[in-house]
């Protein structure tokens, strides 16, 4: 419990730090700075999945097998950091000299990069990847204050320093990148102290085949998972322009205040979903199930409220050039709903050990998001590019439920769940139909009214019946 507060509460601090330097870059930025700086950051987090080539996932799976004794542990680390290295050289060397060409060709000639951001690119790229793989050796040594430090140094103090090189220094997007890449360099000589007790100047063969064997199938779904998440911001750019990269980018970072939530559950959930299957073997399906059902009452009274005031969120936090992304925001909260669904209904494919579903049915989800990107973004622009997330969200989630109850079905009352659906499409709707940039007496009213209706109505959806069975029961079986 103890770790686990430390992990969570440090990553809630380091996030809420970044949430809040982000509107400051995005005002000093514009649209079209911002947007330029949101497709240099896929560039950055594409090149990541070759650098670590799953290796943090293999050092990770072998560090405390029982196969692998003390001794060893040291030549495991530093064969996969070696690795690492050599990766990252090579993916930063050959980034440096594509990017020149190929920003203005993936954006349809509307970008232009200077050297130092092609330089600062390539060197945030590996730096990235290295500081990652130190923060996940040292989750392997149980030292959370000392994982807590390095995150700090590596992620919190860049976001600073970007915001201070932006305001104060004027310094544009290659601003923002140099003054990441410059902390995360300073940052990893750090790291690598921290965790110099399993750091020898030796690499071996033999791990290098094994750590590579296991991890490199980790870049197929990687891969997917990039070109879900990230496409449209380059689709956008060809088909719409830079200006609407940055709506689309500031839309997205905002829906992530709902995602808090799914994270702080998440972290909850994941030990407890294990243990509820050992506990009541007989009901632990009946328990996953209304879980679901709470879990998106919970998940569409936070995003729906987002939704139904962003246009009121973006007017108070940014200038009034960001206003065509309210919009965008309350279609993309509904994707956190969708995300946050998926850690119940996935469970079924992980419990029957079908993980290859996974992969399978990201890339089709990946593959929807470009089809439906490319049939809306012309009429619509950055709107049609969020609802091309929703709807690839909505066949993502459909298809984990539908999977798990092939494999492991769960007591699902679909009645309830449908009627949970509709009420969030109610507020979907009205979060779109009164969309204000100032905050109006009237308007607020009616969607207070509109957020706390649909609250009580779901509310008699929830079945709390069975968790009070399972309490009297375990309290009867305590006596």
């Amino acid at each position: 419990m103890r770790d686990s507060a430390i992990y969570g509460g440090g990553d809630f601090f380091l996030k809420l730090i970044a949430f809040f330097t982000f509107p400051l870059l995005a005002a000093a930025l514009s649209t079209a700075g911002f947007g330029l700086l949101e497709l240099a950051m896929t560039v950055v987090s594409l090149g990541g999945i070759l650098v670590r080539c799953g290796l943090n996932n293999a050092v990770q799976r072998f560090y405390w097998d029982q196969a692998v004794t003390p001794d060893e542990r040291p030549l495991l680390v530093s064969t996969g950091f070696f690795a690492t290295l050599l990766l990252g050289v090579a993916c930063g060397v050959v980034t440096f000299f594509l990017l020149p060409s190929v920003f203005p060709i993936m954006s349809g000639g509307d970008i232009t990069l200077s050297l130092l951001g092609s330089f600062a690119i390539a060197l945030l790229l590996p730096l990235t990847q290295w500081a990652q793989y130190l923060q996940d050796v040292l989750r392997l040594h149980f030292a959370p204050w000392r994982f807590l430090g390095f995150s700090f140094t590596s992620r919190a103090l860049g976001a600073i320093l970007s915001v201070i090189a932006v305001l104060y220094w004027g310094a544009g997007v290659e601003g923002v990148l140099s003054a990441q890449a410059l902390v995360l360099f300073i940052a990893v000589p750090f790291g690598v102290w921290l965790i110099r007790k399993d750091i020898v100047f030796q690499a071996d063969v033999d791990w290098s085949r094994r750590l590579i064997n296991y991890g490199s199938p980790f870049i197929f779904t990687e891969l997917a998972y990039w070109l879900f998440s990230s496409i449209d911001r380059w689709m956008l750019a060809s088909m719409a322009g830079v200006d609407d990269v940055g709506l689309y980018s500031v839309a997205f970072r905002f829906s992530s205040l709902a995602f808090f939530v799914a994270t702080a559950f998440g972290m909850a959930w994941s030990p407890y979903a294990v243990k509820l299957r050992s506990d009541y073997p007989q009901d632990y399906r009946k328990i996953y199930a209304q879980v679901l059902l709470i879990l998106l009452v919970v998940m569409l009274s936070v995003a729906g409220t987002v939704a139904l005031f962003s246009g009121e969120i973006l007017g108070l936090f940014l200038p009034p050039e960001y206003s065509g992304a309210a919009i965008p925001l309350a279609i993309l909260c509904f994707t956190t709903v969708l995300q946050a669904s998926q850690q119940v209904t996935a469970i079924g494919i992980s419990l029957a050990n079908r993980t290859k579903v996974f992969a399978y049915l990201v890339w089709v989800a990946a593959v929807l998001n470009i089809g439906i990107n490319w049939l809306l973004i012309p009429a619509l622009g950055v709107v049609g590019a969020a609802w091309a997330t929703v709807l690839a969200y909505v066949f993502l989630s459909s298809g984990f439920l539908y999977f798990t109850q092939r494999y492991y079905p769960l007591p699902i009352a679909w009645g309830r769940l449908l009627w949970i659906g509709l009420l969030g499409s109610v507020v979907l709707t009205v979060s779109l139909m009164f969309q204000r940039s100032t905050v109006e007496f009237g308007a607020v009213l009616v969607k207070l009214a509109v957020a706390i209706g649909c609250l009580l109505l779901a509310w008699p959806a929830l079945d709390f019946n069975t968790f009070r069975t399972l309490q009297d029961t375990q309290e009867a079986i305590n006596k």
